[in-house]
């Protein structure tokens, strides 16, 4: 992404507040980052790069998703089977409602009541939603405050989903 903005290292370390040689292990993959870091270095390249593709062309397709009576025990069984950190909640009519994360799981599965909460009891606010034609920079803006945002169609049917891993694959293969 630094080249793609045409930044060198230094310039790079300079406008995030770290040293060139931070950065050059970033790269290299042998050091990982605090979010703040990561945040601070998308907050100065984000603006730079133009990428031409759509939500379309890095969604993953279709949604794991889990409907609002799905049992705790059940959902945590999607998420570890499919190695995921969230999962949507939907309405029988598969309208996006919530969004359930891993950190609401550890909470909820602490308590003695756990084995009787369902999705409606454990969801949380649902997460950026953008329109199929979304371009990728302007996800990539979304994806350096949050973690996943969703695609939809009106109505709020999801059509696609998209991480910060899957922008980090994406970028990476360009």
């Amino acid at each position: 992404m630094r080249e793609s903005a045409g930044l060198t290292q230094s310039e790079l370390a300079k406008r995030v507040g770290v040293s060139q040689s931070y950065i050059a292990k970033i790269e290299k993959g042998s050091v990982d980052p605090r979010l703040s870091i990561v945040r601070r270095i998308m907050d100065e390249l984000s603006p730079l790069i133009e990428i031409p593709e759509i939500a379309l062309s890095l969604m993953h397709s279709p949604v794991i998703s889990v409907k609002t009576d799905a049992r705790l025990k059940d959902i945590a069984d999607i998420m570890e089977v499919n190695n995921i950190s969230q999962v949507p909640v939907i309405t029988s009519e598969g309208k996006l409602i919530g969004m359930i994360y891993d950190f609401i799981l550890l909470r909820k599965l602490s308590l003695p009541s756990s084995r009787h909460f369902k999705a409606i009891d454990l969801m949380g606010p649902l997460p950026p939603l953008v329109d199929p034609k979304t371009s990728v920079t302007q996800i990539m803006k979304l994806l350096t405050k949050h973690s996943v945002t969703i695609v939809v169609e009106k109505d709020l049917i999801p059509l696609g989903i998209i991480t910060r891993s899957d922008l980090i694959k994406y970028l990476s293969r360009k």
